[in-house]
C-alpha cells in the first residue's frame, strides 16, 4: 500500500509511454507501467522506479485483472494514461486487410474502451484523471491514413461522450491530439519528413502536455499539440439550436441520469 498516486500508463514502453511515466514519477506518482512487450515495459518501470506488467489492451479481462492487482499492491489508483497503439500499415486505397483492420481497432478502440471500463470503479473511489492518446488528424484529417483516422476519431468521440457523465465522480478525461512524433512508429514517414524539413514534436513534447492537462482540470476536451506551439484546447463551433414549428428556441433536452436502455422489439 502506498500515499503516493498511482497512476497506470498502458503502452508504456515505447517512446511516448516513457515520457509519461518520467512526467508522472517527477510528479511523484507512482508508475504502474503496462505494455505487451514486458521487457520494455520492465525497462521503463526500472528507470522511473515504478512496476512494470505485460498486459494486451484488447483483453477484457486482463484489463481488469492489472487493475485489480494494481489496487491489491498499491491501494489505489488515480490517474490512467491510456497510450497503447498501433498503425494499421495500410494506405488509403488497398483493398481492406481484415487482420491488419481487426487489430487496430482492437487495440486503439477496444484498448480505450476495456482500460476505462476496468479503472472507473477505482478512480471513481478519490477523482481522478484520465487522458487518452488520439491524433491531430482527427481535427486535420486531409493527409491521414483513414483507417488510423476512423479508429483514434471514435475514442475521441468517447471521450467526449464521457466527459459529462463522469463529472458527479470528481474524474476529468481528455484527449491528447499530437502530429507527428519524432518515435519508432514514424519509421516510414522519417526520410520524408527530414527531406521535407518537416518540424516534430518530441516524445518529451507531448508528456507535457500531458501534465499540462492534468493541472487544467479540463475535462471532455480534444488538446491539439502541434511543433513550436502550447497546448491548445479545440474549440468546436456550437450546434445550432432546435427550432419549434413556429420558429422559436426548443427548450433544452432534459435526459435521464442514467439514460434509461431502449427495450428491443426486433423491428426498425
Amino acid at each position: 500500500m502506498t500515499d503516493r498516486p498511482v497512476a497506470l500508463i498502458t503502452g508504456g514502453g515505447g517512446a511516448i509511454g516513457a515520457a509519461f511515466a518520467r512526467q508522472l514519477a517527477a510528479r511523484g506518482y507512482h508508475p504502474v507501467i503496462a505494455d505487451l512487450d514486458a521487457e520494455a515495459a520492465a525497462t521503463v518501470a526500472a528507470e522511473v522506479g515504478g512496476t512494470a506488467h505485460g498486459l494486451d489492451v484488447s483483453d477484457h479481462q486482463a484489463n481488469r485483472d492489472l487493475v485489480d492487482t494494481i489496487l491489491s499492491r498499491h491501494g489505489r489508483l488515480d490517474t490512467v494514461c491510456l497510450h497503447a497503439g498501433v498503425p494499421t500499415g495500410q494506405r488509403a486505397t488497398e483493398p481492406l486487410d481484415l487482420i491488419r483492420y481487426r487489430r487496430a481497432t482492437a487495440v486503439n478502440i477496444d484498448g480505450v474502451v476495456f482500460g476505462i471500463d476496468a479503472a472507473l470503479p477505482a478512480l471513481s473511489v478519490r477523482g481522478g484523471h484520465i487522458i487518452v492518446t488520439s491524433t491531430l488528424a482527427v481535427l486535420d484529417p486531409s493527409r491521414a491514413n483513414p483507417l488510423y483516422t476512423l479508429t483514434k476519431s471514435a475514442v475521441l468521440g468517447f471521450v467526449r461522450a464521457l466527459a459529462n457523465p463522469l463529472k458527479p465522480r470528481n474524474i476529468t478525461i481528455n484527449a491528447l491530439c499530437p502530429g507527428f512524433v519524432d518515435t519508432p512508429m514514424l519509421v516510414a514517414l522519417r526520410p520524408l519528413l527530414t527531406e521535407q524539413g518537416y518540424p516534430l514534436l518530441t516524445p518529451d513534447d507531448v508528456a507535457a502536455a500531458m501534465g499540462h492537462v492534468i493541472d487544467t482540470a479540463s475535462t471532455g476536451d480534444a488538446w491539439a499539440l502541434v511543433p513550436g506551439q502550447p497546448p491548445t484546447r479545440y474549440e468546436y463551433l456550437p450546434i445550432p439550436p432546435s427550432l419549434m414549428p413556429d420558429g422559436t428556441p426548443a427548450p433544452e433536452l432534459q435526459l435521464p441520469a442514467p439514460l434509461a436502455p431502449t427495450p428491443t422489439t426486433g423491428r426498425v
